[in-house]
């Protein structure tokens, strides 16, 4: 079977006169190669020896500089389509079809004399790209002096053509809305391509692909290199269609486009509007927006893809722009006309696709605010403040935009168009689902839903932590904060650190990354900077970690290497292997979390700490099991609560557990001693009390869960609310009218089912649908509706269900085979139980209510994958 992901690698190789062999040997593993500084010149053969192995693309310039190489790997399946070489030897671009799949690939050397490479080559790209735009090379210039290059970083970029190189790598993102993806994969990574002695090391090799494509990358690596001068970067793609049953609408003129979107451009008697001649968006501000898109096999909800909207821009301008005016004066809500309307990926429940004409006024809007964030930051640090950055841990969140509010509204006179537009994104975006109004006393704003995907996301973050900055040092004399792509940097005085850090620490932490950069300079005294070499070491020990944590479906403390914890410490890979000393040799070892390709599966963790080393870890293990068993400990202490509780032990492992009995002189208490023990006694016994009902609970749970569900009995400590489990045809159907008529309802049933939990999918999907199907009813289903049964995979609940189970780490094609699998068996089970646990019991009871569970927000945002 060929493997669904195709390899990438960027290198500056200064050149292939040189240890081409060694320099070869370094791309073993490689499928696809973008070179930089090949310098072959006319009449060089550097490349034929390897063209047996290699398909190669590659400019002629001279034979000391420049030059530039594209090689697809041979066994690789691949279908040449195009290819377009500058003659000034900076970029090659290849059109192919890499396993079927069309993509755009691009290797870049932006030389640091060169001011126009970068405009040529994005127009070009704007017009030509089809398929995945990947985009590697060497652009000689970085995109955060202060985690980018290691050297003093409060000051800003002293080399002119660096700066000027930096503002034309800025540029060429937007113009084609490009993701650094390295920083966005490593958002508080110090790590470096550049090493020259004598020169400061930096990140000068990038890996670019489009924002609405991020969701297509698996991983993104600085590889170590024998060869000086610089260090490759490695770039894993999954080779996934996004959406292989997705066909586009056979729209080819403008006439069929407006009668497919009537009902966006009438009011809601049905009239037709007219034009409106508001300036509030530009022809140019449309073509560029048009421009920046890409065009690929995206789905969208209503089909159409980007290349109609390209190919026929002029005649839709005028409508894009009454469309936009519409917006802009309040008379049309995004949400009841579906403009807003997205389609998921099947492979990333995080990722959403947008209509096009939904996607230009988001970009044009995202240009606007970020071009105010731009203009509202320095592009260097005031001199000897200390500098602490702060970044986002996802993008996928929820977010009340009330808290802009105040910072839109303090550029209310310089700019009453910025107010405007805010109001506009206000509208844009997509609605948090409803809150559980019987727990709210009085009513609260609505969260808008910040999906991965669309253009407003990174920079409504990135307006996030501008806020969270000025919340944490805007009591402070003297304060600024500098914006980035993908991070702030707040710059305060080195007296006032420790009162922001205490600042930070106070606030729960879930949806940034808080870290301190540099502790600036006292009477001429530099107290901390990044680039020193003792800061590297730190950065690098925290690299390497191991951390402590609590498997919550077994409750076991284990160690695990920190780099299988995902970003919120919630969650952890766990090996599948069944010897333990091969789990422990791969925590040890700290190995990628995967097998043949593959990802381990997630487990819910409750995170303790990380430690520098394993020996440390394991220490920790030790204490906290012990912590957690102290309680035990202490009940088994006293012959008397031993009795009382008849613990049925034999006497030899009672005789191991005991700890000593208590001397004499120790059983002497003065007054407040024995208030005290007596104290310890009634907490002792209310925690024994409270284990031996959630054993019982425990049992009962595990007991029901083996006869059908027809006969299974609800916690009793839990209100009940949602209808569950089914029992007949007819609960079926009303749910589903419900599901359709109401969201909240709809989020109910997906909250909670994705907290009913399991070890593994399998189990997942059995509890889930346990939950929702009584045996009896089940039997009445299978999954295409075959035979005289219904069909289950046309029901809305099964939408919920894969909801639900993705919330899980589920991925849909798993969660179907899971419910395909429960439904065949369930009569074979239902024959097993029956005769054995069923006699006379009956139940008429509903199933637990769903809880709501609040979230913890730092700056007006919260995590919620939508």
């Amino acid at each position: 079977m060929a493997s669904p992901t195709i390899n990438f690698i960027t290198w500056n190789v200064n050149g292939l006169k040189q240890n081409r062999d060694q320099k070869f040997q370094e791309l073993q593993n490689a499928d696809i190669v973008f070179l930089q500084e090949t310098h072959i010149g006319t009449g060089d053969e550097h490349l034929e020896d390897y063209k047996d192995e290699w398909y190669i693309y590659f400019t002629k310039y001279t034979s000391c500089s420049k030059g530039t190489a594209i090689l697809v790997r041979r066994r690789l399946e691949f279908e040449h389509i195009s290819d377009e070489k500058d003659n000034c030897g900076t970029y090659v671009v290849l059109k192919c079809k890499l396993k079927g799949q069309p993509y755009t690939l691009v290797s870049v050397y932006n030389h640091e004399t060169d001011t126009r490479t970068l405009d040529k080559l994005s127009s070009y790209l704007q017009s030509m790209t089809t398929g995945l735009l990947v985009i590697g090379g060497d652009f000689n210039t970085v995109l955060n002096p202060f985690i980018d290059k290691k050297c003093n970083t409060s000051k800003k970029i002293k080399n002119g053509n660096q700066r000027k190189l930096l503002l034309f790598v800025k540029k060429f993102m937007k113009s084609l809305q490009l993701v650094d993806v390295w920083r966005r994969k490593n958002p508080i990574k110090q790590d470096y391509t550049y090493y020259i002695k004598d020169s400061p090391v930096s990140r000068l090799d990038y890996f670019f692909v489009p924002e609405e494509c991020m969701w297509r990358v698996r991983s993104c690596d600085i590889r170590n290199s024998e060869r000086p001068d610089h260090w490759p970067v490695s770039l894993e793609i999954n080779n996934i269609p996004t959406m292989p049953f997705q066909k586009y609408r056979q729209i080819k003129t403008i006439f069929q486009w407006l009668n497919l979107k009537q009902h966006l451009f009438t009011d809601e008697a049905g009239s037709s509007l007219g034009e409106e001649s508001s300036q509030a968006v530009s022809e140019v501000d449309i073509f560029s927006a048009v421009n920046s898109l890409q065009v690929s096999d995206t789905p969208r909800p209503d089909g159409i893809p980007v290349s109609f909207y390209k190919d026929n821009i002029q005649d839709l301008i005028q409508y894009i722009k009454m469309l936009y005016d519409r917006i802009h004066s309040g008379a049309f809500n995004c949400s009841e006309k579906h403009f807003n309307e997205t389609v998921k990926s099947p492979h990333d429940n995080s990722q959403h696709f947008f209509n096009v004409d939904y996607l230009i006024i988001a970009t044009i809007l995202a240009k606007r605010l970020g071009d105010y964030l731009e203009s509202q930051s320095k592009d260097h640090a005031p001199k000897d403040s200390a500098t602490v950055m702060i970044t986002p841990k996802t993008f996928c969140t929820e977010m009340r935009l009330s808290h802009f509010q105040d910072e839109i509204e303090k550029q209310k006179r310089s700019n009453p168009n910025l107010y405007q537009d805010f109001l506009i994104v206000k509208n844009l975006l997509r609605d948090a689902p409803e809150v559980d109004t019987e727990s709210v006393a009085v009513s609260i704003e609505r969260d808008k839903l910040l999906d991965q995907g669309c253009p407003l996301t990174p920079v409504l973050i990135m307006l996030a932590l501008k806020c969270f900055g000025s919340a944490l040092a805007g009591h402070l004399k003297r304060h600024d904060i500098l914006v980035f792509k993908d991070s702030v940097i707040l710059c305060i005085q080195p007296e006032d650190l420790e009162k922001v850090l205490a600042a930070v620490r106070e606030r729960a932490n879930e949806v940034f990354y808080i870290e301190e950069l540099y502790r600036g300079n006292v009477n001429d005294k530099q107290l901390k900077c990044l680039g020193n070499e003792s800061m590297a070491e730190d950065c690098n020990k925290r690299l390497t970690m191991y951390a402590v944590v609590t498997l919550q479906d077994s409750d076991e403390v284990m160690v695990v290497a920190s780099n299988w914890l995902s970003l919120d410490k919630k969650q952890c890979y766990w090996p599948p292997f069944k010897s333990p000393d091969k789990c422990t040799e791969a925590v040890q070892n700290r190995i990628k979390a995967e097998t043949g390709g593959k990802p381990w599966e997630k487990l819910n963790i409750s995170f303790h700490r990380e430690c520098v080393t394993f020996e440390k870890a394991k220490e920790e293990q030790q204490e906290i099991k012990v912590r957690k068993e102290q309680p035990y400990l202490l009940a088994t202490r006293f012959p008397g609560m031993l009795k009382r509780q008849r613990l049925e032990c034999p006497q030899e492992m009672l005789n191991q557990q005991l700890p000593p009995a208590p001397s004499a002189s120790t059983s002497r208490m003065s007054a407040d001693d024995k208030d005290e023990f007596l104290q310890m006694l009634r907490d002792i016994k209310s925690t024994v009390q409270e284990n031996s009902a959630m054993l019982k609970k425990l049992l009962k749970d595990n007991t029901v869960s083996e006869v059908p569900s027809s006969t299974s009995i609800p916690h009793k400590d839990v209100k009940t609310n949602l209808k569950l489990p089914l029992r007949t045809i007819k609960d079926v159907a009303m749910t589903e009218r419900q599901l359709t008529k109401n969201a909240t309802t709809r989020q109910k049933y997906i909250r909670y089912l994705s907290r009913l939990g399991g070890f593994g999918q399998k189990d997942v999907i059995k509890n889930i649908m346990r939950h929702v199907l009584t045996d009896d009813l089940a039997t009445k289903f299978n999954w295409q509706g075959r035979g005289n049964k219904k069909p289950f995979s046309k029901l809305i609940l099964t939408d919920v269900i894969r909801e639900a189970a993705s919330k899980q780490s589920v991925m849909r094609k798993d969660c179907e085979a899971e419910i395909k699998n429960y439904l065949w068996s369930i009569a074979d089970r239902i024959g097993r139980n029956r005769p054995r646990d069923c006699g006379g019991l009956t139940s008429d009871v509903t199933s637990p209510t769903l809880l709501d569970s609040g979230f913890q927000s730092v700056a007006g945002m919260s995590f919620a994958t939508t």
